[in-house]
């Protein structure tokens, strides 16, 4: 089995996990992360500047999971009372 190293840790200040199986996701060109947190906001980030670019507000509950298309959009996230919202 390879073992994987860190490239780099992404913060922002108020984001929390909801849970502990939410799911963060990369754009397809790997230009970006996608991560939920537990007051319904979605953050993303710039990998290369390691900085959040966007805070997406629309959830009102925790959101747990995270996905861009194969095509690069758009993201869909779902939160813990059942939404899914897509973001172009």
């Amino acid at each position: 089995m390879q073992s994987l190293e860190v490239c780099g840790t992404l913060r922002a200040n108020g984001n929390r996990v909801a849970s502990n199986w939410s799911r963060s996701c990369i754009s397809a060109d790997d230009n970006y992360v996608a991560a939920g947190s537990v007051d319904g906001s979605v953050h993303i980030w710039s990998i290369l500047k390691a900085e959040i670019v966007s805070t997406l507000k629309e959830h009102t509950a925790p959101v747990v999971s995270c996905s861009w298309s194969g095509l690069g959009k758009p993201l869909a996230c779902s939160d813990m009372s059942g939404i899914v919202c897509t973001w172009t």
